[in-house]
């Protein structure tokens, strides 16, 4: 009987061994083919190039190609239903930013839940927001904006990329008009305020830099209680007297509710080693991002439901809800 037995065990010892190759083997199988990571603004703006960064290096971690899609307007609601429409396997990520959340908060009818539609993988990094004008404006501070807007009568005329609701914290907490000018993007709201035909902007310092340092427009202050470590001569809303003032853009990548779990954790991993990687780090904090020194889905998370109710709030005092 022993003899019997004997080749029959080995058989089912072998099967069980075949069967625990097999469980890493398929977990290592994904990805396996290119990848697309969508992003709601137009090429050219921070959002963009966080985004390039990002499936550049995560693509070498995940060994595939990421594909950066750009799709622009309405606050990144096309992007985000690219996404939401494909499969949930993975293959398809989201940069993410607060522009769908803006949306959702304005009143956007949406056909998915700006917050429970998403497994948010990981957070890359933060940019405090700026107030920048084209020269013409002759204002060098809040302040001196402020009392400028008033005398003048008239509403100061701000850029958005299809949605931007931290023009109106600023505007609520400053106490004047504006009038906000919507386009397709960052890109093409940069080049109309260059030329002179909208007079301000809010947005985070990496896509506005180069235009600040050459003179082309002016910063006036940083959302934030300190100063970004790309422009410590730029005074902050809080030092200028309006600490209610406080916002940064924030960008990471998230996929769909519902994607296996395996994957999400394999696409995690890619993120955390992407950000232990000190050329990425080097190249994300000169482009004047705040990067991130730790990541999780649930500290992501948690970041994205307090951004909500942030821009909950500042459409309810405004009366914004579309």
């Amino acid at each position: 009987m022993a003899s019997a037995a004997h080749p029959l065990a080995r058989r089912a010892a072998l099967a069980a061994l075949g069967l625990l190759a097999a469980a890493p083997a398929a977990a290592q199988s994904f990805p396996d083919r290119p990848m697309r990571m969508l992003v709601g603004y137009a090429p050219g703006g921070t959002t963009d190039i966080v985004a390039r960064v990002t499936a550049e290096y995560m693509g070498h971690v995940l060994g595939q190609q990421i594909a950066v899609e750009n799709r622009g307007g309405a606050g990144g609601v096309p992007a985000a239903l690219i996404v939401q429409q494909a499969p949930a396997d993975g293959h398809v990520l989201m940069l993410h930013a607060s522009g769908v959340i803006q949306a959702e908060a304005l009143g956007a009818s949406l056909p998915f839940d700006a917050v429970e539609a998403w497994a948010p993988i990981g957070l890359v990094g933060t940019s405090a927001i700026s107030f920048v004008v084209h020269p013409s404006v002759p204002v060098t501070n809040l302040r001196e904006l402020q009392a400028y807007v008033r005398a003048s009568g008239q509403p100061l005329r701000v850029g958005s990329p299809g949605v931007n609701l931290s023009a109106e914290l600023y505007a609520q907490e400053l106490g004047i008009a504006i009038e906000e000018v919507r386009y397709r993007g960052t890109g093409v709201v940069i080049n109309d305020l260059l030329a002179g035909r909208v007079q301000a902007y809010t947005i985070g310092l990496p896509g506005i830099l180069a235009h600040v340092r050459s003179g082309g427009l002016r910063a006036l202050a940083i959302a934030s209680e300190t100063r970004s470590h790309v422009m410590p001569e730029l005074p902050t809303t809080v030092e200028q007297g309006f600490p209610n003032i406080i916002n940064a853009s924030w960008f990471g990548v998230a996929v769909r509710a519902g994607t296996p779990a395996d994957r999400q954790a394999r696409l995690g991993e890619a993120v955390q080693q992407m950000l232990r990687e000190p050329a990425v780090r080097s190249r994300l904090s000169e482009a004047g991002l705040d990067v991130a020194t730790e990541t999780s889905p649930a500290s992501f998370d948690a970041l994205i439901r307090e951004d909500r109710a942030r821009w909950q709030l500042v459409v309810r005092r405004g009366n914004l809800r579309q």
